[in-house]
């Protein structure tokens, strides 16, 4: 990551610290963001510190969540105008959400969004479905998969290890619960910058 010089410095050391006191991100990785998106497309914060960034842009940044299974599912999440684009604030967001240092609690309630995938506020059994088939997709063809009746399978077995609520399906609260009680949780909803 190393220093900038001032010609780098495409925001000024205050708000870089603001933005570190929000996030759970380092003023090195905040840094190191922004030399990043000025190199994916130079120029564009300096004219506009609210531009928006491709999705294409952000995965050649991010290729840990270009990878992702979830990563339309992510993308959906941090894009603070639902555009299929992101600001450098949503950005930092992301990263920060996936940063070793994010508390459990934060990192499990960015986690339930992303699984939430018809946006209804809760984790259905079609939404774990959906969440099943994406693990399982081959990397010949990322829609090829288990078929529907394993996934409900495997899904039922994990709501018998949850409370539900009256829907059949996982609130907020009881996920945040359920994700403290799985030791990989945390390591496997981060990346390093």
């Amino acid at each position: 990551m190393g220093n900038f010089s001032s010609a780098d410095h495409i925001l000024d050391e205050e708000t870089v610290v603001a933005y570190a006191e929000l996030t759970y991100l380092r003023k090195s990785e905040i840094q190191y963001i922004i030399k990043l998106l000025d190199n994916v497309n130079p120029g564009k914060l300096r004219e506009n510190i609210q531009h928006r960034f491709t999705i294409d842009e952000i995965n050649s940044l991010l290729p840990q969540i270009q990878c992702s299974p979830f990563r339309d599912s992510i993308f959906r999440v941090f894009s603070s105008q639902k555009d299929n684009r992101l600001s450098l604030e949503d950005i930092l967001d992301l990263c920060s959400a996936f940063s070793k240092h994010c508390p459990h609690n934060v990192r499990a309630a960015w986690a339930f969004y992303i699984f939430d995938f018809d946006g209804d506020n809760q984790i259905s059994l079609d939404d774990l479905i959906e969440a099943v088939h994406r693990l399982t997709w081959t990397k010949q063809d990322e829609h090829e998969s288990i078929d529907k009746a394993e996934a409900e399978r495997i899904v039922r077995m994990v709501f018998q290890e949850m409370l539900f609520n009256e829907f059949g399906s996982i609130s907020f609260e009881e996920f945040t619960r359920f994700t403290s009680r799985i030791s990989e949780f945390s390591s496997t909803f981060q990346f390093n910058i």
